[in-house]
């Protein structure tokens, strides 16, 4: 079981020290500086393969306002050892997804915090992997849920002040939803990293990015009937395939220069598909913008009734016409909410409660519905429904070019 907090300091374990835990990047993410915000944390461990830029990570937080949180941690050279040695109550794992979900070392990562009963956070997607390739570790942190075991996905949106306030006008609007259009297109200038634009690293960016949006349409719209799906993509082998402004790596070539044409990142995807209930989603997913910013837009409509999440990765909005009218209104600013603070909160209340509770179990199921809205079993649907829009773009558009 997980140590005991002392003094009510939640003892925490980083596994990954890059962006995602840490800052910088192209994401706003850097679930570190939450934590700073939260307050009652020490940090205990940060797991990483390559220990210089997890020390280099370390010495910036030892360095800035929060020095105290970090005073204690240790590096690790793999997540076995801070498990053993350091025990921590809880960890984040912000790696990248073709570097955990699996069965063996050093892929194991939720597997032995599974069997060590740590409470995670798991960033994400869920893994670079198909479902069926996933499943043995679903199933392996399903039976650790049903005893109680705390476990959080990062599908930060589900916390979003603007799509609760969503939730809460579709519960007042008779007719639930009918459709959902979902848009997202990235910027990818300044994406350096060289495994994001090869799809053997990351899944494809249906997999890894478009996740946030297949996850708000089961949100919005119920479970997805899987063998509905259809959807469409570019050839990477066509002319339309070509980028003006990829990234250059250190020798001066693009960063998906010698990648097989099979493993591209699409430069774009369209899908379609129908929810179990009778409504009808869409979405449309690009690698077509230059600079860092991206632009995306989710809309839910219902009879009468318009939603649309306008920028939800920036300045957030959200525009509403109601049934019977024409206006559309714009409901607030949504800017400074930061969905980020709010999930890994949550998640930090859930362990406690945990971990303080004789009947730690229990009480952990009791606090999931209003407290952590991504559950590992939820997030595995997610997971399910991004990957049959991949699978069923490379049927539709280029079977020939990629493997099914």
């Amino acid at each position: 079981m997980p140590a005991r907090t002392e003094n009510g300091v939640l003892r925490i374990g980083f596994v990954g020290a890059g962006a995602v835990n840490f800052g910088g990047g192209e994401g706003p993410w850097d679930h570190a500086s939450r934590l700073e915000k939260i307050g009652g944390i020490r940090v205990v461990g940060i797991a990483d393969p390559d220990t210089a830029r997890a020390h280099k990570a370390l010495a910036a937080r030892r360095s800035g306002r929060a020095s105290a949180m970090y005073a204690e941690a240790t590096v690790y050279a793999d997540v076995h050892s801070m498990l053993g040695q350091a025990h921590p109550d809880a960890v984040f794992i912000g790696v990248p997804p073709a570097a955990h979900a699996g069965t063996r070392p050093p892929k194991d990562i939720e597997l032995a915090c599974a069997a060590a009963s740590v409470p995670m956070f798991i960033e994400k997607p869920l893994a670079a992997v198909p479902p069926e390739e996933l499943a043995p570790v679903a199933e392996a942190i399903r039976k650790a849920a049903r005893k109680g075991l705390v476990v959080s996905v990062g599908y930060m949106f589900r916390y979003s002040q603007a799509v609760r306030k969503m939730q809460e006008i579709l519960s007042q609007t008779p007719g639930e939803v009918r459709a959902v259009v979902a848009r997202y297109n990235c910027a990818y200038s300044q994406i350096v990293k060289p495994e994001w634009w090869d799809i053997r690293h990351t899944g494809g960016p249906i997999v890894e990015q478009a996740t946030h949006f297949c996850d708000l349409a089961r949100l919005f719209g119920g479970e997805v009937d899987l063998s509905s799906v259809q959807a469409v993509a570019i050839d990477p082998a066509s002319d339309k395939a070509t980028l003006a402004d990829t990234p250059v790596g250190a020798n001066g070539r693009p960063l998906d220069q010698g990648v097989p044409a099979r493993y591209h990142v699409p430069r774009s995807t369209a899908a379609v598909w129908r929810f179990n209930r009778g409504a009808v989603g869409s979405l449309t997913h690009a690698t077509l913008l230059h600079g860092a910013k991206y632009e995306s837009e989710f809309e839910v409509w219902g009879d009468g009734l318009r939603l649309v999440l306008q920028d939800p990765y920036g300045r957030c909005r959200l525009l509403v016409r109601r049934p019977h009218k024409e206006k559309t209104e714009v409901l607030g600013d949504f800017g400074g909410d930061d969905p980020y603070l709010t999930e890994d909160t949550a998640f930090v209340g859930a362990v406690r409660a945990a971990i303080s509770s004789p009947g730690a179990g229990r009480a952990a199921k009791a606090i999931l519905p209003p407290g952590i809205r991504s559950t590992y079993a939820d997030g595995f649907k997610t997971h399910e429904f991004a990957w049959a829009i991949r699978r069923a773009a490379e049927r539709g558009s280029y079977r020939k070019s990629r493997p099914r």
